[in-house]
């Protein structure tokens, strides 16, 4: 079943968005294990983040001036308001977050896909939905040589209309670890005969990749366009090679169905070398049906680098503290 938790908003009405300024600024952002506690980490692994941190944030989330913002890595609601203020926004989780789970033990925390919406934007709330077959079970050896299954990240779907045409956006943050291994096939081992130790994680993001192919054939031969952004985790750009996953998605099959992906160009600003955690390829896109291209100008989406990377606070893997993923935004024209 496909449904989603209203957290904070107003009655749902399917497709009941309309931007009053002819047009939607939205973006994609996985801001790094957002939790709401100061000074306590969401889950083991996190950084804890002091009061400076969720203000640097909140400032910052304002400049991006954003409408629609596909979120990544959100640890409840209560965490979204410290970065998006919450009479100025709706908060939709996946359906996979339980009121309350923030409250449990560190290691029963957990990470959730959302939606920030703009309340001006959107005066009613649209009937936004879970995408459960995303939500499949990863089965792996860890690095302890301990077996484990658990789930990996729901999809999560907003419904728009614009010009009488109906617009899907689907917010993902797919599984991580296999961010340029190979993919068709999968190897069990390395060229030097060792194991592959990303085997398991690239087994599942294949099991995605193909559930995604088939939900956007699926709208096509309904009638709607798609808008698919978030944390892809896959380097779609790297040079010298034509990736896997964009190759599955973007085949030209069935009539002719293509995708354009953006941005397209090297990072050079989120977390800019020579910041030790600077990662020249981008891995969070905005990718959509190219029917939209009258609407979605592939030159208008940018990545756009936080500030204070020069700030020792931030210094490393300390940029979590932040986060090491920095937004992707454009515009889609309404008028």
């Amino acid at each position: 079943m496909l449904r989603a938790i209203t957290v904070i908003g107003l009655m749902c009405l399917p497709n009941a968005a309309f931007a009053q300024s002819g047009a939607f600024r939205i973006g994609s952002w996985n801001i790094t294990n957002l939790h709401h506690e100061t000074g306590v980490p969401l889950r083991g692994d996190a950084k804890a983040r002091d009061d400076i941190d969720y203000t640097r944030l909140k400032d910052f989330a304002a400049s991006l001036d954003l409408d629609i913002v596909a979120l990544q890595e959100i640890g409840s609601p209560k965490a979204l308001s410290r970065v998006f203020p919450g009479e100025q926004y709706h908060f939709i989780l996946s359906k996979d977050y339980v009121d309350g789970a923030e409250n449990q033990p560190a290691d029963q925390r957990d990470i959730y896909t959302a939606f920030a919406l703009r309340k001006s934007a959107f005066p009613s709330l649209p009937d936004v939905r879970t995408l459960d077959a995303l939500h499949i079970v990863h089965l792996e050896i860890g690095r302890d040589g301990k077996a484990s299954d658990r789930p990996v990240r729901s999809g999560l779907i907003l419904p728009l209309t614009i010009g009488g045409k109906q617009i899907e956006v689907l917010n993902v943050h797919l599984k991580s670890s296999c961010n340029s291994s190979s993919l068709s096939p999968v190897f069990d081992e390395r060229q030097d005969g060792s194991v592959n130790p990303s085997r398991y994680d690239c087994r599942t993001l294949l099991a995605q990749t193909a559930i995604l192919e088939n939900w956007l054939e699926q709208r096509q031969e309904l009638g709607i366009q798609t808008i698919v952004l978030g944390d892809f985790n896959r380097q779609l750009n790297r040079e010298g090679a034509t990736d896997h996953m964009w190759q599955m998605l973007n085949d030209g099959t069935p009539e002719g169905l293509g995708f354009v992906k953006a941005p397209l160009e090297p990072n050079t600003v989120c977390w800019p070398s020579p910041h030790t955690a600077f990662f020249p390829n981008s891995i969070d896109f905005i990718t959509y049906d190219q029917s939209l291209l009258p609407r979605l100008d592939p030159k208008t989406i940018k990545k756009i680098g936080i500030p204070f990377a020069d700030d020792a606070r931030y210094a490393g893997d300390d940029n979590q503290k932040l986060s090491d993923h920095c937004p992707t935004v454009g515009v889609l024209t309404v008028n």
